[in-house]
């Protein structure tokens, strides 16, 4: 079921069928691929564990309904491995990625396990890829997901 089929469930709407999906989210500018030009990876092991409810949140996502929206937040299977996409909503480009397993001890929750971010400046133009790329991404989670993959503050050099 994709993310935004199981918001309509959730708020207790019929699940549409799979071609009227296709059609709306055409036209939203929804889709169900997202690519790297130039992808980088690194492993986030020092992220803390996503909760069951706010992995609900998360896979939910972020979809622009207006033109001062500037991100696409989407959650994605890509070849058995679920993670969420951080695009931009005009390009459609991905900037950001993360991959998650179970959390160890609650097979409900989820744990960042790596981070994938996009490697091209004229795509996203980061001095510092991998900390930026663990910025954006735990922010969102924070101030949209209310989900804290961090401690305390999100660090600058992070």
């Amino acid at each position: 079921m994709r993310a935004n089929d199981v918001a309509a469930e959730a708020e207790g709407a019929l699940v549409r069928d799979k071609e009227e999906v296709e059609e709306t989210e055409a036209a939203e500018g929804k889709k169900d691929t997202y690519e790297f030009s130039k992808p980088l990876s690194a492993p986030w092991g020092e992220a803390q564990v996503i909760p069951s409810d706010g992995w609900e949140r998360m896979m939910v996502g972020v979809w622009p309904q207006q033109m001062e929206d500037r991100w696409i937040v989407a959650h994605v299977v890509d070849d058995g491995e679920e993670g969420i996409v951080f695009a931009r909503s005009w390009t459609g480009f991905l900037i950001a990625k993360v991959f998650v397993i179970p959390a160890p001890n609650d097979a409900t929750a989820k744990k960042v396990a790596r981070i994938t971010w996009e490697g091209d400046n004229e795509r996203w133009g980061s001095e510092d890829g991998e900390a930026a790329a663990k910025r954006l991404v735990a922010r969102f989670a924070r101030d949209r997901f209310q989900v804290d993959l961090v401690d305390g503050e999100i660090p600058d050099d992070y």
